[in-house]
């Protein structure tokens, strides 16, 4: 019996005096399985290895949990967006639902979810939706479960989203990774028509778009910008002892406006306004085990959010007494992790699990007078 084993592909060897020494490859263990490996070893008077590859995949018996877990391997080689949760509607029952608050699972509304990072419990407690994100390439596997979970998930009334992060190993490896785009790479279509007044006929009504009112049939909109960077390491400080991951994804997203204000004493003059939004996400776990039957666990994930800027009305309703470059929040938002097992023998084993999650609204810059 083999506890607290960490998810991956392992591989088994079975030894014995006077058998033949038996090696089955390609054991694939997910996260929270308990899995059985069955083999027939055969006795044996001269040295000889067998070995196995390419067996049915084994399946956890005992589970009662309708889910699927997505490994790294998995997401990686799908199209997909920026953020984790874009693979997860591919589950069976899950689907994205603006009119339920998000994600639903089978049916349920987004805020009767339950959202875990490393363990920690990161559901927004005021709204019940998910409070924290991770990209990609800072996740190792994400676990959707929609029934059958154990008691400690009781919270939940939806589904349990189980967000596990990348660990360091015996080996080292890294990613450098840049994304950007900008209105014209997105080519969006154009703007949606909307019914108004003809102003300068109240008696008829139009349909109109922003585009060919303002700009241009859509050829000189708004700039809009992004820059994202990914810088990642893992690898051990003592092989077989201590291992490290670390990984930093700043996004930058910045725009431009053109407006008129009607109440400025020229209303046909033009002024430029831009908004900066800064993302700074990062993770960074270490992994322990000083000596046999001992394994710890210790991760942060960081989500802090700033922006800077808003935009007036396109129309030219905003007052123009109003700082509109002055305009922010900062949102920090991060979580810890510990995690501590213990096998003191084939049947007993000690687990400690710990957590906390922060999330706030500070550093208003505007306020009321």
């Amino acid at each position: 019996r083999l506890f607290a084993l960490p998810s991956g592909t392992y591989t088994v060897t079975f030894k014995l005096d006077g058998f033949n020494t038996y090696i089955r490859k390609d054991i694939f263990l997910q996260l929270e399985q308990t899995i059985n490996v069955n083999v027939t070893m055969k006795p044996s008077t001269l040295e000889e290895e067998i070995e196995v590859v390419g067996l049915s995949p084994i399946i956890d018996v005992k589970s009662t949990v309708k889910g699927k877990t997505l490994t790294r391997e998995m997401f990686m080689s799908l199209p997909k967006g920026r953020d984790f949760t874009g693979l997860i509607s591919i589950i069976p029952g899950v689907q994205y639902e603006s009119n339920t608050g998000g994600l639903s699972v089978d049916g349920a509304t987004g805020t009767e979810n339950m959202w875990y990072v490393d363990g920690t419990d990161t559901t927004n407690m005021h709204t019940g939706v998910q409070a924290q994100n991770a990209v990609f390439e800072l996740v190792d596997e994400v676990q959707v479960k929609a029934s059958g979970y154990s008691a400690e998930f009781g919270g939940s009334m939806g589904g349990v989203v189980n967000v596990i992060t990348r660990s360091g190993g015996n080996a080292f490896h890294g990613d450098v990774v840049a994304y950007y785009d900008n209105n014209t790479l997105l080519m969006e279509g154009k703007s949606r028509d909307y019914l108004r007044i003809d102003p300068y006929d109240y008696y008829t009504a139009e349909y109109v778009n922003n585009d060919d009112l303002y700009f241009d049939g859509g050829k000189d909109r708004d700039p809009y910008h992004r820059y994202e960077g990914i810088f990642s390491l893992g690898g051990y400080i003592i092989k077989d002892k201590l291992w490290f991951f670390g990984s930093f994804n700043p996004i930058l997203r910045t725009n431009s406006w053109d407006r008129y204000h009607l109440d400025w004493t020229d209303p046909d003059q033009i002024f430029t306004y831009k908004r900066n939004r800064l993302n700074l996400n990062g993770q960074f776990k270490l992994t322990a085990q000083p000596f046999g039957g001992l394994r710890v666990s210790a991760s942060f994930v960081n989500n802090f959010y700033k922006y800077r800027g808003a935009a007036p009305s396109i129309n030219g309703t905003s007052t123009y007494d109003y700082d509109w470059e002055g305009e922010g929040f900062d949102y920090p938002n991060w979580s810890a992790n510990v995690t501590m097992d213990y096998i003191m023998g084939n049947n007993l084993l000690f687990s400690l699990r710990g957590g906390y999650f922060f999330t706030n609204t500070t550093n208003q810059q505007i306020t009321a007078p």
